[in-house]
């Protein structure tokens, strides 16, 4: 009996042994190449009204992928402008999901992290990747081209500028003697506009001097916009007769418009202009300079230190006769915007500024230097 039950017991270790041989030798082989996801988008051709930002645009489905075995997979949506090999990117992680959904204001976020043109048709390009980690290689779906036109929150330039020979610095595009800065609309960022004395000729709009795009110009009497200097150059705009004129640029819905201004002929002209603060201890101030022919536009550049960072606008030493300020204390901050007489102390961060300042509109902008 003793015998029987030791041999049985021998038989169930060996039984054993050869089980978990059996299991040692189990390995999770992953086939050498993984079937990708097939993506599959709703539409191509997409223009996002920010008025309709809750609703639904885009809606992107994809299969599986297959990798010779159960495995916890990752997807990410990828989208990136056409023919960039998606670098960069912006990423959407999607966990095991195979299906998204985006709202336009979804949709409008993410791809102005690309740094496409606002209100103007984009070519993206997008796809899905696939991951299960451990050193496999993603596996990348089929990339779907789609063209969106996105909107913007406010434009990405806080002031733009005029060049060509109908301003007051011609052609010269120089970093040293910028052209002249235009002024944007303080309740809506996409208006710049420029109010000032024109010689009878052309000019454009550039987003910062010393670079010839992105430029706005007119081609077959509409604006044009001149995104990069590979791209076509866009014609001027023109001034058939010398004199004050009002010129407007709309970014958001691509027009313009150039108004004669009445006034400017006759509106009183400073013979100096500055800024006083605590850094002249509010008695003198450091003159700013304006071109011969335009003799409302002044401009300095100044640097501020963290204890000496509210000014004016003041026409004379000693004398509070005439001076500028913010509007109100509500808008003391802003660095672009309409001043008023005798108005509140404009506050500024730290830094090194272009100021600039029309004294006939009385708008302002506070340009900080890299």
């Amino acid at each position: 009996m003793k015998s029987y039950i030791f041999k049985s017991m021998m038989f169930g270790v060996i039984a054993l042994m050869l089980w978990s041989c059996k299991k040692d030798e189990t390995r999770i082989v992953v086939t050498e190449n993984p079937k990708a996801p097939v993506v599959a988008a709703t539409f191509d051709e997409l223009i996002l009204d920010e008025s309709n930002g809750a609703a639904d645009v885009l809606m992107l489905e994809w299969d599986k992928s297959e990798y010779g075995y159960n495995a916890s997979i990752n997807y990410t949506i990828e989208i990136g402008k056409k023919d960039s090999s998606f670098t960069p990117a912006v990423s959407v992680n999607m966990g095991n999901s195979l299906e998204r959904i985006f709202t336009v204001a979804q949709l409008n976020a993410l791809v102005n992290q690309l740094n496409v043109v606002g209100f103007e048709e984009n070519e993206l390009e997008l796809r899905v990747k696939s991951e299960i980690g451990g050193g496999v290689a993603p596996a990348y779906s089929n990339v779907i081209s789609i063209t969106v036109t996105p909107y913007l929150d406010k434009p990405p330039y806080q002031t733009l500028y005029l060049v060509g020979d109908a301003t007051p610095n011609g052609w010269n595009n120089s970093t040293d003697n910028p052209p002249t800065a235009v002024y944007r609309n303080p309740t809506d960022p996409f208006l710049f506009t420029f109010t000032g004395y024109f010689n009878a000729g052309s000019f454009k709009y550039l987003s910062k001097p010393g670079a010839w795009a992105p430029m706005w110009g007119i081609t077959d009497g509409a604006v044009a916009f001149r995104a990069t200097e590979s791209d076509p150059d866009p014609g001027s705009f023109q001034i058939a007769t010398a004199g004050y004129y009002t010129v407007t640029l709309n970014l958001k819905n691509t027009t313009h418009t150039i108004v004669p201004y009445a006034g400017g002929a006759s509106a009183p002209v400073n013979t100096e202009m500055g800024i006083i603060g605590p850094f002249t201890g509010w008695g003198s101030i450091i003159e700013m300079t304006r071109p011969a022919n335009n003799p409302h536009h002044w401009t300095l550049v100044h640097t501020f230190t963290d204890a000496e960072t509210e000014f004016k606008f003041r026409t004379a030493d000693n004398s509070w006769a005439v001076n500028f300020g913010a509007e109100s204390d509500a808008l003391q901050n802003e660095v672009y915007g309409v001043g008023k007489g005798g108005g509140s102390n404009f506050k500024i961060a730290a830094g090194t500024y272009t100021i600039i300042f029309n004294d006939m509109t009385r708008e302002y902008v506070f340009i900080k230097q890299d």
